[in-house]
C-alpha cells in the first residue's frame, strides 16, 4: 500500500540527500555525503540502481569536494538527465521491505505473547498504520531503524536463553545493522545491559549449544557470566558490521577518487567548540532568539576520544557528533508556538494527534486486559508475595518477562523522546509503534473471559474503523491527523514539517495548475514551496517567493507579489524556519520600515558601486523574507480554498488584500 501511492507523492525533504549519499557509498566507497544519517537505509535505497545507467555529478565538482550533499543531490536528481520517478520507485520499494520486516516482527511477537488471534489483530493494526505506511514508502531512515531495533532486541533475547552459533551470528549482524540504521541505535547499549540483568534475575538455566554438546549454566553468577560473555561476542560481531558499513576504513574520504576540503562542517563545529557559520548576508539575524554559546558536552568529549584513537569509523563519529549538536537546538512548531529547544509534550501530543482513535481504544483495552489477567493470577496464586528468593517469574505474568525487552525499549525510548530538544517530526517516535500495537493486540485476552460474539464483533469493528481511517488518508499518509481534530485539512495548525508537510505535494500541484478551476481564472500563481522537489524542473509556471533556501536556481529579489493565486506549503505558512518566525513585534515592523526606506533611496543600478550593489541585493532578499512573513500572518487563520498534495494550501488574494497584507498594521 505504501508503494502504490508513490506516483502521487513528490520528492520529500530528505529523500534527495538519502539516495544521493547511499549511491555515492556504493559507487565510490566514500562517506562524505550525509554521514549524520545511518548508512544502512541509504545503501538499501540505492542498491537496485547501483548498476543502472545513472549519471552522477563530477567528482571534481566543487560541491562534491566541499561535501555539500544538498547541492550534489540537486545536481544528481535534477540536472544530470536521470529519471527521478524511477529513482523514487526503486528506492522506496527497498525501504518498503524494511516495513514488511517490521510488520512480520510485530505479528510474531504478538502471536508469541498472546496467541494467534492477537497476532492477527496486531497484523491488521500495523498493515493499516498511517505512520508506518508513510515511512514505509519513503527513502528515509525511520522505518529501517524500527525494523532493526525490534530485530536486534528479538535476536539478543533468544541468545540470552538458548545460545547457538547461528543465533549469535544473527544477533551480531542485526545489532550492527541497528547501529548503521540511525545514530539513535546506540540506545541498544543500555537496553542490552538491562536485559542481561533481567536474565540473571530470572533464575532459569542458560542453555549453550555451541557445538555438539549442550551445556546448562545454573545459578545466577554462572548465568550472569555467561550472558556477559555472549553479549561480548554479539558486540564484537556488531562492531565488525559497523566497520563494514564504512568499507573497513577509518577515513570517511576515498582520496583515490577525489580530493576534499573536509566535511561540510568542521570538526570543531560539530564538537561544540565553535559556532555554526550561519549566513551573514542578512540584516534579519538579530530578530532571531540568541543562540546558545557552544560548549563541548560529555558526549562530545567521548566522540573526540574515540576519534583520536580511531576506534570507530571517522564518518560515523562525525555523523554522531553532528546529530548530537543539532539535537540540542532546532526551530520547532507546536500548536501555534515556536521554540528552539522543544517541549516535553511534543511527542505525546504528536502521537495522540496522528494515531487513529480505534488504535488508541484497542491499546487502552489491551492494557486493561493485561492488568486484569495479572490481578486474577495474583489472587489465584497464594505463593505470590510469600517470602522466597527473588525470581522474576514468580512475581510477574509469563508474558511480562518474555516481552520485557520490548517494554524496556518502549519506556526508555519514550523517556528519551519527552526529553528531546529536537522536535521536528512525529517520525522520530516511529520505532515505538510496533510495541504499541503488540500491547493493543492483548485486547483479545478479553475473549478468554467474555466468550460471546459481541466482544469478537467489537474487536473486528474497531480494527475495521482503524483500516477505514487509514484508507481515507490515501495517498498522503504523511498528512494524516485524527478526524476528531479536523483531519488533514486542519493538521497544519498543530504540527508541520515532517509531521504534515515534507514537500510531497508538487505532483498534485502540477495537476491543479491544469485544472478547470485554475484555467477559469488564469491569474498568476505565486508559490512558496518547502521541500527538496524542484518546481523548476517539473516545469511549473509559477512565481517563486520566500523559499530561496529550497531553490538552487537563479531568481530575482524581491519577488513581485501581486493579486492572484497563492500556493504556500504549510511549513512556510507557519514560518518555522524563517528568521522572522513567531509573533510580529515592534522590532519586526521597525526592521521592515528601514529596509523599505533604504530601497526607496537606493541609487539606480548603473550608479552603484560593487559594495552598494551587494547591500541592495541583501536588502531585496530580506524584503522578500519579511514580506513573505507578513503574507503568511495575513493568511494563517484563513481557511484555504483547497489543500493540494496534502501539504500545499491554495489561496486567492485580490489587489486590495495584497496591499493590506504587505502594508497594513498587523494585529
Amino acid at each position: 500500500m505504501a508503494i502504490s501511492v508513490s506516483p502521487r507523492v513528490g520528492v520529500t525533504a530528505d529523500e534527495v540527500v538519502h539516495f544521493t549519499g547511499g549511491y555515492s557509498y556504493w559507487k565510490f566507497n566514500d562517506y562524505r555525503l550525509h554521514p549524520e544519517n545511518g548508512t544502512l537505509p541509504m545503501r538499501l535505497a540505492a542498491l537496485p540502481l547501483v548498476f543502472a545507467d545513472l549519471h552522477f555529478p563530477s567528482l571534481q565538482d566543487p560541491q562534491w569536494i566541499a561535501s555539500k550533499v544538498n547541492n550534489v543531490g540537486e545536481l544528481f536528481f535534477f540536472h544530470q538527465g536521470n529519471d527521478v520517478s524511477k529513482i523514487l520507485l526503486y528506492g522506496r520499494m527497498m525501504l518498503a521491505l524494511a516495513g514488511a520486516v517490521t510488520i512480520w516482527l510485530t505479528w510474531r511477537w504478538s502471536r508469541g505473547l498472546f496467541g494467534p488471534r492477537a497476532g492477527w489483530l496486531a497484523l491488521g493494526l500495523t498493515v493499516f498504520c498511517p505512520a508506518l505506511l508513510t515511512h514505509g514508502g519513503l527513502i528515509t531512515s525511520d522505518i529501517t531503524m524500527t525494523a532493526c531495533m525490534i530485530g536486534a532486541l528479538s535476536a539478543c533475547w533468544l541468545v540470552l536463553h538458548r545460545a547457538t552459533w547461528g543465533r549469535l551470528l544473527l544477533a551480531g549482524i542485526v545489532c550492527g545493522l541497528a547501529f548503521l540504521s540511525k545514530m539513535s541505535g546506540v540506545i541498544l547499549i543500555p537496553l542490552l545491559a538491562t536485559m542481561v540483568l533481567l536474565r540473571c534475575l530470572r533464575g532459569t538455566p542458560l542453555i549453550l549449544v555451541l557445538g555438539e554438546s549442550v551445556h546448562w549454566l545454573r545459578g545466577r553468577l554462572a548465568v550472569l557470566a555467561g550472558s556477559i560473555a555472549l553479549m561480548t561476542i554479539v558486540a564484537a560481531g556488531s562492531l565488525i558490521v559497523l566497520w563494514g558499513g564504512y568499507g573497513f576504513r577509518y577515513s570517511g574520504f576515498n582520496l583515490e577518487k577525489s580530493t576534499t576540503t573536509g566535511y561540510y562542517l568542521d570538526w570543531d563545529v560539530v564538537l561544540n567548540k565553535t559556532s555554526i557559520p550561519y549566513r551573514s548576508d542578512t540584516s534579519l539575524n538579530d530578530l532571531l532568539p540568541s543562540r546558545p554559546i557552544p560548549h563541548p558536552t560529555s558526549i562530545d568529549h567521548l566522540v573526540e576520544w574515540l576519534r583520536d584513537r580511531r576506534l570507530l569509523p571517522e564518518a560515523y563519529l562525525w555523523g554522531f557528533a553532528h546529530t548530537h549538536k543539532f539535537s540540542l537546538y532546532r526551530p520547532a512548531f507546536l500548536l501555534g508556538q515556536y521554540r528552539t529547544t522543544g517541549w516535553p509534550s511534543f511527542f505525546p501530543l504528536a502521537f495522540l494527534l496522528k494515531t487513529t482513535l480505534p488504535a488508541l481504544v484497542l491499546f487502552t483495552t489491551g492494557i486493561a486486559a493485561l492488568v486484569w489477567t495479572a490481578r486474577r493470577r495474583s489472587l489465584a496464586d497464594p505463593a505470590i508475595g510469600a517470602t522466597a528468593p527473588l525470581k522474576i517469574g514468580s512475581i510477574c505474568p509469563r508474558w511480562l518477562y518474555r516481552g520485557s525487552p520490548l517494554l524496556l525499549f518502549f519506556v526508555l525510548y519514550w523517556l528519551m523522546a519527552v526529553n528531546m530538544h529536537l522536535n521536528i517530526g512525529h517520525r522520530h517516535i516511529l520505532p515505538t509503534y510496533p510495541v504499541f500495537y503488540i500491547l493493543a493486540s492483548a485486547s483479545v485476552l478479553w475473549l478468554g473471559r467474555y466468550k460471546n460474539r459481541m466482544v469478537t464483533l467489537g474487536l473486528v469493528a474497531t480494527l475495521g474503523l482503524h483500516a477505514l481511517d487509514s484508507i481515507n488518508a490515501r495517498p498522503f499518509y504523511i498528512s494524516y491527523f485524527q478526524p476528531l481534530v479536523g483531519g488533514a485539512a486542519k493538521g497544519y495548525h498543530y504540527l508541520v514539517d515532517s509531521s504534515y508537510d515534507w514537500g510531497q505535494g508538487l505532483p498534485d500541484l502540477a495537476v491543479w495548475l491544469k485544472s478547470d478551476q485554475r484555467r477559469s481564472d488564469p491569474a498568476p500563481v505565486h508559490l512558496c514551496y518547502f521541500g527538496a522537489d524542484s518546481p523548476r524542473e517539473r516545469g511549473l509556471d509559477v512565481i517563486r517567493f520566500g523559499d530561496d533556501l529550497a531553490d538552487f536556481g537563479p531568481r530575482t529579489y524581491p519577488a513581485q507579489l501581486n493579486a492572484g493565486w497563492y500556493a504556500i506549503s504549510a511549513t512556510h505558512l507557519m514560518q518555522v524556519y524563517a528568521p522572522t518566525r513567531g509573533d510580529w513585534t515592534a522590532a519586526h515592523e521597525e526592521k521592515y520600515q528601514k529596509i523599505l526606506a533604504r530601497l526607496a533611496h537606493a541609487k539606480p543600478n548603473a550608479q552603484r558601486t560593487g559594495k552598494e550593489s551587494t547591500s541592495v541585493l541583501e536588502d531585496c532578499s530580506d524584503l522578500e523574507i519579511i514580506q513573505t512573513t507578513r503574507i503568511c500572518h495575513f493568511l494563517r487563520d484563513r481557511p484555504p480554498l483547497e489543500v493540494v498534495g496534502g501539504s500545499i494550501l491554495i489561496f486567492k488574494l485580490s489587489a486590495a488584500e495584497i496591499k493590506a497584507a504587505l502594508y497594513a498594521p498587523i494585529q
